[in-house]
C-alpha cells in the first residue's frame, strides 16, 4: 500500500496544472480565456483600423469633390450618374441641403474653418455616391442571381472613382 501525499489545499486556481479541473475551475479558464482574447481581438482590430487609415485612405480632396443638385439623386441600373456640382461652386444653400439630406443638422458649424467644414461634405459626397453604388450593386445581384432577370446593365462604378478612399 503506498504513501499518500497531502497536498495542501489552495483557494487559488493553477492555470499550470497537468490535473483534471474541477467543473469550476473550467469554467473559470473558459471566461478567462474569452476576455483575453476578446481583448486581443479589440486590440488587433483597432491596430489594423488605424494602419489602415494611416497607409490606405486620404481624404477625398475638396477641389475634386462634387454633390448633387436633385436629392435624391437618381440611381439608374447600369453606368453610375456623375454629381453634377463641383463643391468649389457650391452655394451654401445647395451644400446645406446635401448636408442636411445626408443626416447633418448643423452644417456649417460656426466652430469650425470653412476648410475642415468642406472637408466633412466631400467625405458625406464620397459616402453617398458609395452607397448608391452599393444599392445599386445589390439590386443587380438580386436580379441576376436570385430572379434570374434577363439583359440586366451591370453597375459600373463612377468615372471619378479613385479607389478605396474615394467612396467609403
Amino acid at each position: 500500500i503506498g504513501t499518500m501525499t497531502n497536498r495542501p489545499t489552495t483557494s487559488a486556481v493553477d492555470f499550470t496544472s497537468s490535473r483534471a479541473p474541477s467543473i469550476d475551475e473550467f469554467a473559470l479558464k473558459v471566461v478567462f480565456m474569452l476576455i483575453v482574447w476578446a481583448c486581443l481581438l479589440a486590440f488587433v482590430n483597432k491596430l489594423c483600423q488605424a494602419v489602415a487609415r494611416k497607409f490606405w485612405s486620404y481624404p477625398v480632396p475638396i477641389t475634386s469633390a462634387s454633390i448633387p443638385s436633385k436629392l435624391p439623386h437618381p440611381n439608374p441600373q447600369g453606368s453610375a450618374v456623375s454629381f453634377d456640382i463641383p463643391l468649389m461652386q457650391a452655394t451654401d444653400e445647395q451644400i446645406g441641403a446635401f448636408m442636411k439630406f445626408r443626416g447633418c443638422e448643423t452644417w456649417p458649424d460656426e466652430k469650425q474653418s470653412r476648410d475642415i467644414a468642406l472637408r466633412q461634405v466631400a467625405h458625406a459626397a464620397a459616402e453617398y455616391k458609395g452607397f448608391l453604388y452599393e444599392e445599386r450593386t445589390m439590386k443587380w445581384i438580386d436580379d441576376h442571381f436570385r430572379l434570374r432577370l434577363p439583359k440586366l446593365k451591370y453597375p459600373y462604378v463612377d468615372s471619378h472613382w479613385n479607389g478605396w478612399s474615394s467612396f467609403w
